[in-house]
């Protein structure tokens, strides 16, 4: 009896997963765990990619840096079984160039894990105001709780936490480098245009929380 195409489909797809290392499985699930967590938001105004004026194209900016560790994670892992991926250079799809591997690969994991905690904190601290875009919305107000209390962007410290572990965990030096320079240059203007935009609406109250609290790193002042 010749099997339906289909399971051979899903025969084949589930033995990409087995040929993974276990640390490319571990990471994997980090990546799955990122993006269900991107698309949980309170509310049709959270959800919305409708960017105002002050976003400044900040949204669009760190996507595409987001795409940088997803990409080449793919790359790292699949690049020696893909006859397609096998036309790239060596330096761009292999897993293992990076010194320390295979622990230096859970390091990664366990960055991304931390991330990962740290976004879904920031996500049930703001609920409604945790949005896509930049925006400030009628009854908003300066958050001082949860983890607003250690730095002013923990979702961002989460995200660049999570996706700079996933270029650890690729194990690929060009991987994580690009990664590490896209995600800080994404970030370092999306928080300088959120910050403007914060100032403005919220004038002295938002400012006496700049003197108080870190931006990102939660070191005391």
């Amino acid at each position: 009896m010749v099997r339906p195409r289909r399971m051979n489909y899903i025969q084949d797809f589930l033995a990409e997963f087995k040929s993974l290392p276990v640390h490319g499985l571990a990471a994997l699930g980090v990546l799955l765990l990122y993006a269900i967590e991107s698309e949980i938001r309170f509310g049709a105004k959270a959800r919305t990619m409708a960017a105002g004026p002050a976003d400044r194209w900040s949204t669009i900016a760190v996507s595409i840096a987001s795409c940088v560790p997803v990409i080449g994670f793919i790359l790292a892992m699949r690049g020696e079984r893909s006859a397609l991926l096998r036309t790239l250079p060596l330096w761009l799809r292999d897993p293992a160039t990076l010194p320390g591997m295979p622990l230096i690969a859970w390091v990664g994991v366990g960055l991304g894990v931390t991330g990962l905690l740290l976004r879904l904190w920031a996500l049930l601290t703001l609920r409604h105001r945790y949005t896509r875009t930049l925006r400030v919305d009628e009854g908003h107000l300066v958050e001082r709780g949860g983890a607003y209390k250690l730095v002013r962007h923990p979702g961002y410290l989460g995200s660049l936490l999570c996706l700079n572990g996933l270029g650890l965990a690729s194990g690929n030096t060009v991987v994580f480098l690009a990664t590490l320079v896209a995600t800080i240059t994404a970030y370092t203007y999306r928080i300088r245009v959120e910050e403007e935009m914060l100032v403005t609406a919220f004038g002295a109250s938002y400012e006496r929380f700049q003197r108080e609290v870190p931006a990102l790193l939660p070191f005391p002042r």
